[in-house]
């Protein structure tokens, strides 16, 4: 195991003595807190005991992204949080705990148990956290899951999301070597949509499908400029940045004088690119004060760090340029019109407050939505107003008898890695019971 993949991974004795510490709680609070239901006592006890082969098969049973999820999950926010309730003065280090265990099993390169298959196949549309978890799990359950992904390596958005420096590329390439020890096949550069249907899935001999494409464009709020040279968003920032990490483009160019627009995890992953990119200058602005941003604590801490200028509770008016480049984007502080209600039809600009950034560069971080001609590969399937793809949220269920979807493309997903990693795993139960009906 490289250095890369060990830098930020705990020793032998380290984990040995944290996991010393736990409480061993009868009715442990952080795995109710856990999204895929890990069972965190148990794995701790593993290592605790020298046992990390034992805590590793104990975390993927119910998290096959284990590694991932212990270094990018937003652990504050989840167990740690949960954990900080009990009589501990310091909580657990969970997620370092869970990444300690995923980097023991990669240095030892074992592979996990494929159950007998049965024939019956699964096309699964993305090889994002939830098609990754789906695809596992079916494997484990007999099935035989082919994934289509439209990039050229797997991973969704943890290849080409996560920008390297906070998550190695050698983790990621390794669970999804565990994934495909499975059974898992994955297609990659195989785009959903441009020649075929669900419905030419299910007539080909796929016995259910799962939709975990994910959300494929950026937003872009609609001011004047953004015609400009120099105004991009964040997912063409970080594919870009991702394209040339694995050697597949050049260095994108990146000016001194950045503008982030967006207070979310895209936005500071977006900003961290930039830095990486030549970036000296990097503005953020956002609509939220500092105390509502949805960026977790982490993200904030590491983008104040990297030297990142918060400009809150602001809205971007105009992109001004000459000769067709950016030169600056207009702003205009806002106050929320309903206390809590964190969306820019709530905000109410405050006359006489417009200023001024002189910038080289704008990049738009506030969100994502589905490809509009994603739509016409889902006949039969009911969209909601914005796109995404309407699921009971019990069972991951469409209106389409067969299909089933999860992660951020549906009406009910979740943002979080780990939130669509138990969708994936859920979904591919429910898929599961369907085929042996």
């Amino acid at each position: 195991m490289s250095d890369v993949l060990c830098e930020n991974c705990l020793t032998d004795t380290q984990a040995k003595l944290e996991a010393s510490r736990c409480l061993m709680c009868d009715d442990p609070p952080c795995v109710a807190a856990c999204p895929a239901q890990v069972p965190i006592k148990h794995f701790i006890r593993a290592i605790r005991f020298d046992n990390p082969r034992r805590a590793i098969n104990l975390i993927r049973e119910q998290n096959v992204l284990a590694g991932v999820c212990g270094l990018v999950c937003p652990v504050d926010e989840l167990c740690v949080g949960a954990c900080a309730g009990t009589e501990l003065s310091t909580p657990i280090a969970i997620g370092k705990l869970q990444h300690y265990a995923a980097c023991t099993e990669l240095r030892c390169g074992r592979s996990g148990p494929a159950g007998p298959a049965d024939g019956k196949k699964v096309a699964i549309i993305g090889a994002g956290p939830s098609g990754l978890a789906a695809a596992a799990e079916l494997a484990k359950l007999g099935h035989v899951p082919t994934v289509f992904e439209k990039n050229p390596l797997p991973g969704g958005i943890c290849t080409y999301g996560v920008p390297p420096h906070r998550l190695p590329q050698e983790l990621v390439a390794g669970e999804i070597r565990y994934v495909t020890s499975l059974g898992v096949r994955i297609e990659t550069s195989a785009p959903f949509g441009a020649n075929h249907t669900i419905d030419d899935l299910l007539a080909g001999g796929y016995g259910a499908v799962y939709l975990a494409a994910g959300l494929q464009q950026a937003v872009t709020p609609g001011v004047p400029g953004e015609d400009l040279d120099g105004v991009t968003t964040w997912k063409a920032l970080l594919d870009a940045f991702s394209a040339f990490n694995f050697g597949q483009g050049d260095k994108p160019v990146v000016p001194a004088n950045v503008l982030i627009v967006g207070g979310g995890s895209v936005a500071m992953d977006a900003a961290g690119a930039a830095r990486r990119l030549g970036a000296t200058e990097i503005d953020m602005l956002c609509l939220e004060a500092p105390c509502e941003m949805p960026a977790y604590h982490d993200e904030l801490g590491e983008a104040w760090k990297e030297g990142v200028r918060f400009h809150t509770r602001s809205m971007p008016l105009e992109i001004t340029g000459e000769d067709g480049k950016v030169t600056g984007l207009k702003a205009v502080r806002i106050r929320w019109k309903e206390p809590g209600k964190f969306i820019p039809a709530n905000a109410e600009k405050i006359d006489g407050t417009e200023y001024w950034l002189p910038v080289e560069m704008v990049v738009f971080a506030i969100g994502a939505r589905p490809a509009p001609e994603f739509a016409n590969a889902l006949p039969g399937v009911k969209l909601d107003g914005g796109g995404r793809i309407i699921v009971d949220p019990e069972t991951g269920a469409t209106s389409h008898e067969g299909v089933y979807a999860g992660g951020d493309a549906t009406s009910a997903g979740g943002t979080m890695i780990v939130k669509a990693v138990a969708e994936g795993k859920h979904a591919a139960q429910t898929i599961d019971a369907y085929l042996r009906r």
